[in-house]
């Protein structure tokens, strides 16, 4: 669709001398054997920026209709064939767009200037459009194609014509429903000359030619489909060269725009948690788009090169989908010399488990690490996608810091419910899970996150239930956004069961390659059929016996009597140190967005915390370059 959308907008700007608004009717719908993937806020932004490089004013709006296509589902005519962006047409009345509108498919191209068809007497006129070329020989003449349409919207609205033709797509199955609804219903039309679409074949005043699906007899009979993006099949099959400099042109746009375009998704491992991500990766790329790129950027550390080769062997099928691994010791040491001297094997930086690793830090590095990327999402590796990631990405956070999930097993908890406001220092309807955030670097630079971070684990050496979560919960209490729950869902007691979730997080002891009867461990074992580390994780589960089985146990109550003893002890608290998390001159951002899953949180206070004077010297280090 992208596509079709930036190759026929290119056209229409070649032939306007006027300003030109563009809007984008999108919807995100998954059922039912139906995907409509819509357009995302990057692409419409890359699209306007691209169109006004012309000396043409271009403005344009993306405009979601996903509520009011769910609440009119087309019942009868999901399963046909010409519902998959047809049916949005229908959906015009929703818009705020008045008066006129000229709607056009993705695969209308205009040649000459359209100014008399849009211009034309619309008085008492609710569509203007062109017979249908192959539909007048079975309807009549006034049977119009709905490709190229000049809706009078202020006349739709009165009479209700979208509304009726909406209403028929619920309760009756048609051939080619949109368009069939439209003629059925609309009354008052003006029929306009072929050359406003052009559905056979070029002619020399031809103003909108429209690539439909065309009959040929000659050798033999056949239909012949060719889309105006499909380069070598239109010169090819069409013998069709008048658009050669635009195509040029478009093919350049859109080689720049998947360029610029690629969805960051960042993991970070070791070597016993390679076969996990090899799971999470084939789950990704199952579900990933494929008019969509990814870079994948996995921090490595320790991790073997065959290990490496079987991860990209995972995913070496999808050609949109890159992937890069990153010694992340030698970057860490090109960044910051005190990482290694600050995050050591410290009691307090150990896991639940009592294992100690770096990994897990390594998130709140990556703003500096990859100075290349505004925005990215990071997942632990412990996870199954079952969406595309690249939803999740395209959410708009505003200008907070991170999206991420409420934490499940932490806010019911008691003991941790607990030890969250009083050592963290915030409601527990306000701690989220790390495992998956989406990522605000261009803002996590700018308040010099990682810096501070460092200044607080080196003067103070918190004792933490889990170090890099609560570190992020403490210092951006303020500036995170509350993304849907479905992506981040946690298997474990107190979680609340989804039938379809987004993503599932199998965190904590509650591993599908330990225990049998995990909720979601369905979704798991099927892409981990596909890893090509199914052999390993099946012995892992025959061989995770009683004894580690008590141990998980041992560990949940020590996690749970170390939560208890550092929240009632007399030892620095983040709530002593860090306060709100609302730092003076800081930048970060003193309302807390919400999304499906909260209200809007506003604190209007003014406070200050005695971390100021490190968050000022980690700013130092930047003064000569950016001041």
């Amino acid at each position: 669709m992208q596509k079709g959308i930036l190759l026929s907008s290119m056209s229409l700007v070649e032939n306007v001398d006027e300003p030109l608004n563009i809007y984008i009717i999108t919807v995100d719908y998954r059922e039912k054997g139906v995907n409509y993937k819509p357009v995302d806020k990057v692409f419409a932004e890359y699209l306007k920026k691209e169109l006004n490089k012309s000396d043409i004013d271009v403005n344009v709006s993306l405009i979601d209709i996903t509520r009011y296509f769910v609440e009119e589902l087309p019942e009868a005519n999901m399963q046909t064939r010409f519902t998959a962006c047809c049916m949005l047409r229908l959906f015009a009345d929703k818009t705020d767009i008045n008066e006129r509108l000229l709607y056009l498919d993705t695969d209308v191209l205009c040649r000459k200037n359209f100014s008399d068809f849009y211009y034309q007497d619309m008085e008492g006129i609710e569509i203007a459009g062109v017979s249908d070329y192959y539909g007048r020989w079975l309807f009549g003449d006034g049977y119009i194609n709905s490709g190229v349409m000049l809706m009078n919207m202020n006349m739709i609205r009165e009479n209700g014509l979208l509304e009726k033709c909406r209403e028929q797509c619920i309760r009756k199955e048609m051939f080619m429903p949109d368009q069939t609804a439209i003629n059925t219903f609309a009354t008052r039309v003006n029929l306009c000359g072929r050359k406003f679409n052009d559905q056979r074949r070029l002619h020399g005043n031809t103003v909108f030619q429209h690539f439909t699906t065309t009959f040929r007899v000659f050798p033999v009979i056949r239909t012949v489909a060719v889309k105006p993006w499909e380069i070598d099949k239109m010169h090819n099959v069409l013998g069709l060269h008048e658009y050669d400099a635009l195509l040029e042109s478009y093919n350049r746009e859109y080689e720049e725009y998947k360029a610029v375009s690629r969805i960051p998704v960042v993991f970070s491992i070791n070597e016993q948690y390679a076969p996990y991500l090899a799971v999470c990766l084939k789950s990704l790329a199952a579900h990933a788009a494929g008019d969509e790129r990814y870079r994948i950027i996995v921090m490595c550390d320790n991790v073997k090169n065959i290990t490496m080769i079987q991860l990209r062997n995972v995913i070496k099928d999808y050609e949109n989908i890159d992937i890069e691994f990153v010694d992340i010791r030698k970057k860490m040491h090109e960044f910051s010399e005190s990482f290694g001297q600050t995050v050591t094997d410290r009691q307090e930086n150990r896991l639940y488990s009592g294992e100690f690793t770096l990994t897990i830090y390594f998130r709140l590095f990556i703003a500096e690490l990859f100075p290349e990327l505004d925005k990215a999402v990071y997942i632990d590796s412990d996870t199954v996608i079952n969406d595309d990631i690249a939803k999740l990405y395209s959410v708009d956070m505003g200008d907070a810091m991170f999206g991420a999930v409420r934490d499940t097993f932490a806010r019911k908890n008691t003991i941790l419910a607990h030890y969250i406001e009083n050592v963290v220092g915030i409601e527990r309807n306000e701690y989220v899970n790390s495992g998956v955030l989406v990522m605000n670097l261009d803002k996590m630079r700018r308040t010099h996150l990682a810096d501070i971070f460092l200044k607080l684990m080196a003067e103070y050496h918190f004792d933490s239930v889990a170090p890099d979560q609560d570190y992020i919960n403490a210092i951006c209490a303020k500036d995170i956004y509350f993304l849907d729950k479905e992506w981040n869902v946690m298997p474990n007691k107190g979680g609340e069961y989804m039938a379809r979730p987004k993503l599932i997080h199998f965190n904590l002891f509650d591993k599908p390659w330990h225990y049998s009867e995990i909720p979601y461990e369905e979704y798991f074992w099927q892409y981990a059929a596909e890893s090509g580390f199914y052999p390993l994780l099946i012995k892992q589960r025959e061989q995770y016996g009683d004894s580690e089985r008590s141990a998980d146990r041992e560990n949940l109550k020590k996690l749970l009597a170390r939560a208890e003893n550092i929240a009632d002890g007399d030892g620095v608290k983040f709530s002593d140190v860090v306060g709100s998390g609302s730092f003076a001159g800081d930048n970060i951002l003193e309302e807390k967005n919400s999304g499906n899953d909260g209200d809007n949180y506003v604190d209007g206070s003014d406070k200050k915390s005695t971390v100021d004077g490190y968050i000022n010297i980690g700013r130092n280090k930047y003064s000569v370059e950016n001041e």
